[in-house]
C-alpha cells in the first residue's frame, strides 16, 4: 500500500513539473490570453492588417509609433483587431511595436516592420515638345517632379554642343528624413534657327552618386524645326517677319498679302540702283528699320538671311537701363552692310568678329546703349571705310556727380577717365573719321593732346594748306600744329565731365566752327562734378572767336555773319 502511494505521489510531482515547464514557455496559454500574430512586414505604401485577441480579462493595446494604430485598442473575450499602417516617409526599413497587455499580466508584443520607398525621382511628363520659336516670355516649360532624395539636373544634347536648355534654380525640402516631396521646375529654352528638329535629354540624377534609382528619370525634349529660309526674295520676307516677331516689335504691322515693296520701313534693291551689289540682288531687301520693341536678347539670328542688306536700323528697346545684352555674331555675316544703327538696344559689348563688317561699314550708331568703354574692336585698321561713329547718350543711369558712380548697379554707362584710359585717344588717331559724336556720356579727365612726332602724329604741311584753299589755314603749317582728325566735319563732346585745357589742335582745327563748339564741345555737364569732386569745365574756353578769325582770316566772311544771325 505504501509503495502504491509513493508511485502516485511521484506521478503527481512529475506531472506538476511538466505543467510548470509548459507554463514557462507559453504564459498566454496558461492565462487564457492569446494573440495570433507576433509580427508583420508591410510595404512602403502601408495599409491594414488583422490579428485576433483571446482574453478572459480586459486588455489594452499601445503602439510605439504614430504611424501605427489599433482598432479597437481595448477589449475582453474574443476580439478582431485592425492594425492600420501609414505610408512610409523614409527610404529605409522602419520598425515599431504594438503591446497588447491584459490586466495584471505581461504584454504580448507584435512587431511591425515597414520597408521604405526605393530611391525615386518621378517626372510628370517624360516627353515634351516645344515650338521652334516664341516670344521671350513664352520660351519655357514647367514640369512636376516627385522625389524622396535630393537630385540635380544634367542635360545631354543630341548631335550638337549648343546649350539651348537651362533649368531655373529649385529646392527640394526633404524634411522628416526623406519624405517624398513634389517640386515644380522651370526650364528655359532658346529658339531653334536650324530647319531640323533637335532633341535634348534632361536627366534628373541623385545628388549623392551612391544612390541608385529604381527607374531612371529622364525628360525627352523635342524642339520643332525652324522654318526653312531660302536665299531668295521669299526668304527675305520670312526673315523680316521672323525678326519682327522675335524682337516683339510694335512697329511694322506688315500686311503679308501686300507686295514687299509696299511694306513700311523696307526698301528693296532696284535694277538701276547705282550701288547694286550684283544682278541677283534686285528685289531683295536693301534696308529695314525696326523701332519700339521689347527684347532681352541680341538681334535675331535670321538677320543673316538678309544677304544684300545695306542699311539696318533697330532702335528703342524697353527698359534699356536694366539690360546687359551682348551683340551676337550673326550680323557680321552681312557683307554689304554700310549703315548700322543700334540705338537704345541695351548693348554692353560687340562680338570679337565684329571687324568682319569693316570691309563695308561706313556709318555706325551705337548711341544710348550701356557700354562702359569704347569697344576695342573699333579701330581704323578694322574699319578703314568708316566715316561716322556715334555713341551719344551712353548713360545707363543719370547723375551729375561722379563721386557717386559706385552706387549704381552695373555702372553708369560710358564712364572712364582719359588720364588712365586711352580709348578716346585711340579714336582721335582715326584720320578718316568725318563725324565722332560722344555727347552726354560720363567721360572725364582732359581732352587728349598730341605732339608732332609721337603716335604717328605729323604737322600740317603746305600741301594741306593748299588743298584746303590756300592761305585760309596757313597758320597751321607755320606753327607746327598737330594734324589730328584732319577730316573731322562734326565733333561732339558736350555734356561730359571734361576738365583742364582745350588743346591747340582743337582750338585751331580747320573745321572748328563747323562743329558749333559753343553747343557741342565747350559746354560740359551743368553743375557736374568729376570723381574728385571738381566742377567740370575747361580752363581756357574762348569767350569769342576773334582769335580764330585773326589767324584764319579767310574764315571770317564765312562764319562771322552766321554767328551774328544766330545770336
Amino acid at each position: 500500500m505504501i509503495k502504491q502511494l509513493l508511485k502516485i505521489t511521484f506521478g503527481v510531482i512529475v506531472a506538476l513539473s511538466l505543467f510548470t515547464a509548459c507554463n514557462d514557455d507559453n504564459n498566454d496559454a496558461l492565462s487564457g490570453f492569446t494573440v495570433n500574430e507576433s509580427e508583420f512586414t508591410v510595404a512602403a505604401e502601408g495599409g491594414a492588417e488583422t490579428c485576433f485577441v483571446e482574453s478572459p480579462k480586459r486588455w489594452v493595446a499601445e503602439t510605439s509609433a504614430p504611424w501605427l494604430s489599433v482598432s479597437p485598442a481595448n477589449g475582453i473575450g474574443a476580439t478582431e483587431c485592425e492594425i492600420k499602417i501609414d505610408s512610409s516617409l523614409v527610404n529605409d526599413v522602419r520598425t515599431a511595436t504594438i503591446r497588447f497587455t491584459p490586466e495584471n499580466e505581461e504584454a504580448h508584443v507584435v512587431t511591425v516592420r515597414q520597408t521604405g520607398f526605393g530611391k525615386v525621382i518621378s517626372v510628370e511628363d517624360s516627353d515634351v515638345e516645344i515650338e521652334a520659336s516664341a516670344k521671350a516670355d513664352k520660351r519655357f516649360f514647367e514640369t512636376v517632379v516627385t522625389t524622396n532624395i535630393p537630385f540635380k539636373v544634367n542635360i545631354e544634347y543630341s548631335g550638337e554642343d549648343i546649350d539651348w536648355v537651362t533649368a531655373d534654380e529649385f529646392e527640394v525640402n526633404l524634411d522628416r528624413g526623406a519624405r517624398p516631396r513634389t517640386v515644380k521646375i522651370r526650364f528655359d529654352w532658346k529658339m531653334n534657327f536650324v530647319p531640323e528638329e533637335r532633341v535634348a535629354h534632361i536627366n534628373l540624377v541623385p545628388a549623392n552618386e551612391a544612390d541608385v534609382l529604381e527607374t531612371p528619370a529622364v525628360i525627352t525634349l523635342k524642339q520643332k524645326a525652324a522654318q526653312r529660309i531660302e536665299d531668295n526674295r521669299l526668304g527675305d520676307s520670312i526673315a523680316l517677319l521672323t525678326i519682327h516677331e522675335r524682337l516683339n516689335s510694335d512697329s511694322n504691322p506688315w500686311d503679308t498679302s501686300e507686295n514687299m515693296r509696299n511694306w513700311d520701313n523696307v526698301v528693296l534693291w532696284e535694277a538701276n540702283d547705282k550701288d547694286l551689289p550684283c544682278p541677283e540682288a534686285v528685289g531683295r531687301v536693301r534696308s529695314v528699320t525696326y523701332f519700339v520693341f521689347k527684347t532681352t536678347e541680341s538681334i535675331p539670328q535670321e538677320i543673316r538671311y538678309l544677304k544684300y542688306l545695306e542699311s539696318l536700323d533697330i532702335s528703342t528697346n524697353t527698359n534699356t537701363m536694366l539690360l546687359s545684352i551682348d551683340l551676337g555674331s550673326e550680323i557680321c555675316e552681312l557683307d554689304y552692310l554700310k549703315e548700322l544703327t543700334l540705338f537704345s538696344y541695351g548693348l554692353v559689348s560687340l562680338p570679337d568678329d565684329f571687324h568682319k563688317l569693316g570691309n563695308s561699314l561706313e556709318y555706325l550708331d551705337l548711341s544710348a546703349n550701356n557700354f562702359t568703354d569704347i569697344p576695342a574692336v573699333l579701330t581704323p585698321e578694322n574699319f578703314p571705310k568708316l566715316k561716322k561713329l556715334r555713341m551719344v547718350a551712353s548713360r545707363r543711369w543719370t547723375t551729375s556727380d561722379l563721386r557717386k558712380a559706385d552706387n549704381y548697379e552695373n555702372g553708369l554707362g560710358l564712364h572712364f577717365n582719359t588720364e588712365t584710359n586711352n580709348s578716346l585717344r585711340r579714336l582721335f588717331l582715326w584720320e578718316n573719321l568725318e563725324e565722332l559724336s560722344l555727347s552726354n556720356c560720363y567721360i572725364e579727365g582732359n581732352i587728349p593732346d598730341f605732339k608732332v612726332g609721337e603716335d604717328g602724329i605729323v604737322a600740317y604741311t603746305q600741301a594741306d594748306v593748299d588743298a584746303f584753299g590756300g592761305d585760309t589755314i596757313q597758320y597751321l603749317a607755320d606753327n607746327n600744329i598737330p594734324k589730328v582728325l584732319p577730316n573731322m566735319k562734326h565733333l561732339a563732346l558736350n555734356l561730359n565731365f571734361f576738365t583742364g585745357k582745350l588743346p591747340d589742335w582743337i582750338l585751331y582745327h580747320p573745321y572748328l566752327l563747323e562743329w558749333i563748339p559753343e553747343l557741342l564741345l565747350f559746354n560740359q555737364q551743368e553743375q557736374g562734378r568729376n570723381s574728385n569732386g571738381e566742377l567740370v569745365r575747361f580752363d581756357n574756353t574762348p569767350t569769342s572767336f576773334d582769335y580764330y578769325y585773326d589767324v584764319f582770316p579767310g574764315t571770317r566772311d564765312k562764319y562771322e555773319f552766321k554767328d551774328e544771325i544766330t545770336e
